[in-house]
C-alpha cells in the first residue's frame, strides 16, 4: 500500500517536472523535440487533475440537493 502511494506521489511529481520544463522551454522560445511524448508522459498528471474535478462537481451536487431538502 505504501508502495502504491509513493509510486503514484514519484509520478506526479514527475509529470509536474516535465510539464514545468515544456512551459519554461517555450516560453524561450525552444520547442521541445520530443514535446508529444513529454506530454503523453504529462497526462498522468492531467487525469489526476481531471478526477479531482470529477469528485469537487459530485460533492457540490451532493450539496445542492442536500440543500434542497433542508430549505
Amino acid at each position: 500500500m505504501k508502495l502504491q502511494t509513493i509510486r503514484k506521489i514519484g509520478r506526479h511529481a514527475t509529470a509536474i517536472f516535465l510539464i514545468t520544463g515544456i512551459c519554461l522551454l517555450t516560453s524561450k522560445g525552444i520547442v521541445p523535440t520530443g514535446m508529444i511524448t513529454l506530454l503523453l508522459l504529462a497526462g498522468g498528471f492531467f487525469g489526476f487533475l481531471f478526477r479531482i474535478l470529477v469528485i469537487i462537481f459530485k460533492i457540490l451536487i451532493l450539496l445542492f440537493i442536500v440543500g434542497l431538502f433542508v430549505a
